[in-house]
């Protein structure tokens, strides 16, 4: 069948359809080149006006060619369409689903048909009144329906879009309380439903977290790790130039983002307080790291912590942070230490070495000092003890140099450290 000739006998409707398609194959050929500005002009609106109709009407008309998909098999009149047209399939479903929205407010049929507005613009409508929830009485609906046609003439889709978000304030300030606070508990509930949290171990070293958080805890994270990252540059920092912070200590090239929150969560995690966290298994939530003492003296081999093994530079390293029981093992592997608290520095050492120290301890390093650990300068695995004089404050980052065999650490006269790659 050939779905492009009529009869001579169509309704008027179809009649209309195959005048304006007979006109503009008739002009097929023309050449709107030569046309003066204003008769461009007068072309592109009239057309553009034109389309407007077509759709509002071709809209209409899928709205009530339900029997046209059933008479051929489809799912839809849209459906259909797409088929025998080799179209687009996604642009006749979106036009599907506005002809089945459209049967639901009357005027705004009225105003597509009549080319007041385009599909965009019914779109974005729609989508504002669906908004409202159920509790939102239908002569509410109707009255923010017709504010927004009024509107469509002024502003773009997307401008109409940031006035449809605000209409029921404007309508009904009542209404719009219930709804906001309906629709926000919706959204928290979805979210809530779809939280996962995903820790998988690649086997070499690395363990690939992945999740879905509600945005809220996705905010509070962000922050936290900002915190640890610090985006702000220093004052002293050159123009153009990355904070230490932001360099690789290895290769001194600049980290990336993702590179910066990935140590910030790390940084996090140790540093928060293990008396503040649920009791686990009997005890505050700690990390129990065991090493045999002849390791841990000589810095050879390596610890365990749980079922993971570490390196010993890392046990001397989380020796210095709270919720780390260093568990120091004999020729018998009988317990011959384990740490406790004393080996930490307290929270009023803590604020005298803040007073004493605003960055981190190494050369040119511009992390504050409260977002630093602790260090001892004298290892507790050599005798050191918790002593303000003999105590400083080291970034996370620089905290890992510090006890990392590949480099040499050394202090200047000053007091400042720095290091470098054993040779």
């Amino acid at each position: 069948m050939d779905y492009f000739s009529g009869s001579g006998h169509e309704p008027l409707l179809v009649a209309a359809a195959h005048a304006l398609d007979e006109q503009l194959k008739a002009v097929a050929g023309s050449d709107p080149t030569f046309l003066s500005v204003l008769e461009k002009e007068d072309l592109l609106l009239t057309l553009s006006s034109v389309r407007a109709k077509v759709e509002g009407l071709l809209v209409d008309a899928l709205s009530v060619a339900g029997d046209v998909a059933d008479e051929h098999g489809s799912r839809s009149a849209g459906a259909w369409l797409a088929a025998v047209l080799h179209d687009d399939g996604a642009v006749t479903g979106r036009m599907q689903r506005l002809a089945g929205d459209v049967c639901r407010h009357p005027e705004l049929r009225t105003a597509l048909r009549s080319g007041r507005m385009s599909v965009r613009h019914a779109e974005v409508i729609v989508r504002a009144v669906d908004a409202f929830g159920p509790d939102v009485p239908s002569a509410v609906r109707d009255e923010a329906v017709g504010h927004l046609i009024e509107r469509a003439g002024e502003f773009a889709p997307a401008e109409l879009r940031r006035l449809g978000d605000g209409i029921l304030a404007v309508i009904d300030p009542a209404s719009y309380d219930d709804a906001e606070r309906a629709k926000l508990e919706a959204e928290l509930a979805r979210a809530r439903a779809a939280t996962r949290l995903t820790l998988r171990s690649a086997g070499d070293g690395v363990t690939r977290v992945s999740g879905v958080l509600p945005d809220s805890v996705a905010a509070r994270l962000r922050i936290y790790l900002e915190s640890f990252s610090s985006p702000r540059h220093d004052a002293a920092t050159g123009a153009g130039e990355a904070p230490s912070r932001y360099l690789d200590p290895v290769t001194g090239r600049r980290l990336t983002h993702e590179r910066v929150l990935g140590e910030a969560f790390a940084a996090m995690l140790e540093c928060m307080d293990v008396d503040r966290l649920p009791i686990h298994g009997g005890d505050a939530t700690q990390v129990v790291v065991t090493i045999d003492w002849k390791d841990l003296l000589a810095g050879t081999g390596v610890a365990m912590a749980g079922d993971e093994a570490i390196p010993v530079g890392e046990v001397r390293r989380l020796a210095c942070q709270a919720g780390v029981l260093p568990a120091v093992l004999g020729g018998r592997s009988e317990v011959l230490d384990l740490g406790r608290s004393r080996r930490l520095f307290s929270k009023a050492q803590r604020r005298a070495m803040g007073l004493r120290q605003h960055t981190c301890a190494f050369n040119g390093c511009d992390v504050p000092g409260r977002w630093c650990e602790a260090h001892h300068l004298d290892p507790w695995s050599a005798g050191g003890k918790t002593d303000l004089a003999r105590g400083v404050l080291i970034c996370p980052r620089h905290h890992h140099v510090v006890h990392d065999e590949r480099y040499v650490v050394t202090r200047l006269p000053g007091g400042a450290m720095t290091a470098v790659l054993r040779r």
